[in-house]
């Protein structure tokens, strides 16, 4: 075994092939960045999420009270990971760790629901079980055993807490005000037990509103990571994911507390 090995972050000194402390530690410091960039990689998903529910609660849409819109379609003024600015949106989040949520979808629309790490769940309007007619979708939360109505509803059974709907409302020849206003008739949002006693859903237009719902790309980006795996059941990704985010200190039931040294580096 060599006494010293040239390497990208400097030379390697071993003695007998033991490392001396400043190699170990430079040895630490390289393994630490490694997994604080491939953490990066596979945690943008969930941040993604994260950041496009934080964004719509700074627009006014809360979680499970309100429905966003693009009334008068979509401008740079809003960030967004991939809008256009053609068609009406309509978005929300719903967070389940309150219990079941109940979501109505008018007539043609067109969109998905996806979980927390921003996976597929269902498919909303013309191609999911409502097939463009509209419907009622009950959206049970990560482990539910309580009661389910029996028929009015399509039940969809959530692999996380916070889930992430928009979809597309369809202008016909022109007409965007008529298809808000279909919309408006026919989009609720509010918990199954609320169900006999409806609240009102608040309708948020957002066009030329300016907000950001994209997720940090500094340090912040683990505070947001924390974040979700703090609101989510612990095994919401697969167990090499959960050891990969807990490998630099973002822990379910745990505070995330790195120290000078950790936060450097994710800094970096």
């Amino acid at each position: 075994t060599p006494e010293e090995v040239q390497a990208s972050v400097g030379p390697l000194r071993l003695k007998n092939g033991a490392p001396d402390e400043k190699t170990t530690q430079l040895a630490f410091d390289q393994l630490d960045l490694a997994r604080a960039i491939e953490v990066f990689m596979k945690g943008m998903p969930a941040t993604s999420v994260f950041a496009a529910c934080r964004g719509f609660d700074e627009a006014g849409i809360k979680e499970n009270e309100g429905v966003g819109m693009t009334e008068d379609l979509m401008d740079a003024r809003s960030l967004f990971l991939t809008p256009n600015t053609t068609t009406p949106y309509v978005f929300t989040c719903m967070n389940l760790s309150a219990g079941p949520m109940v979501l109505e979808v008018p007539p043609g629309v067109l969109g998905p629901v996806d979980d927390a790490y921003f996976r597929w769940v269902t498919d909303l309007g013309v191609t999911g079980p409502d097939q463009g007619r509209g419907g009622r979708y009950l959206f049970l939360p990560p482990g539910y055993d309580g009661p389910v109505p029996l028929s009015g509803f399509h039940v969809v059974k959530s692999p996380t807490n916070r889930l992430l709907m928009f979809y597309r409302a369809f202008v016909k020849d022109g007409n965007i005000e008529a298809a808000v206003e279909n919309v408006k008739a026919g989009a609720k949002l509010y918990p199954l037990s609320a169900f006999a006693n409806q609240p009102s859903t608040k309708f948020v237009d957002t066009s030329g509103k300016q907000f950001n719902t994209i997720s940090g790309n500094t340090f912040e980006f683990f505070k947001e990571l924390d974040a979700v795996v703090q609101n989510e059941p612990a095994d919401f990704v697969e167990p090499e994911t959960v050891g990969l985010f807990a490998a630099v200190g973002i822990r379910k039931g745990q505070p995330f507390a790195p120290d000078a040294r950790m936060t450097k580096i994710l800094t970096d």
